[in-house]
């Protein structure tokens, strides 16, 4: 009979196995370190584009604002912030185009972030801004010779840039009194 104590209590001591052969459950995987880097960063580009009113067009950007380096596992994003977020207050969006019609002097806000994840790798990026425009040559929708003011959204992906506004006419007595403003652009 002590025997039999021995056995149900070492029975009872053991580590129960899984039946039906499965092994235990791992334990669950460990979650790879965020690494994140912030500093006062600057990006410069160049592009290219089609719009109206100004023509086809050679657009200089500068977006200036927090950059933030930020890394997990494989994963990296790297961003320029141009909005008025608490540790990004002093940022800002300048453009400069000069096309067939027109030329168009653009001041605002924005981001602008080179991604690599597993799903997708490219730049994405999205803008808001005030747009000053003066038509020469042959603008698309108007006369030349005028001055236009107004909102813009810009929107790009993959180095692709949407640009979509409203800009109402602040001189001149010919042409339309509004126009809308858009673009497609590739940035270099």
């Amino acid at each position: 009979m002590p025997r039999l104590g021995w056995v149900i209590a070492m029975a009872c001591l053991a580590p129960v196995v899984s039946s039906g052969g499965q092994e235990p459950p791992a334990a669950p995987p460990t979650k790879p370190e965020t690494e994140i880097t912030l500093d006062k960063g600057t990006q410069v580009a160049f592009g290219i584009g089609f719009g109206g009113p100004i023509g086809a067009a050679a657009s200089f950007r500068v977006l200036h604002g927090l950059g933030a380096d930020v890394r997990e596992g494989d994963d990296r994003v790297k961003a320029v912030c141009a909005v008025p977020i608490p540790h990004c207050a002093q940022g800002f969006l300048f453009q400069a185009d000069a096309g067939s019609g027109g030329g168009k002097l653009s001041l605002g806000i924005g981001a602008r972030a080179r991604v690599d994840e597993e799903d997708f790798h490219g730049t994405v990026g999205v803008g808001l801004r005030a747009a000053l425009v003066r038509t020469w040559g042959s603008p698309i929708g108007t006369e030349p010779g005028l001055t236009y003011l107004g909102p813009e959204l810009d929107l790009s992906v993959l180095r692709v840039n949407i640009t979509l506004g409203v800009l109402w006419r602040l001189s001149g007595h010919t042409g339309a009194s509004a126009v809308f403003g858009w673009g497609i652009g590739f940035g270099l």
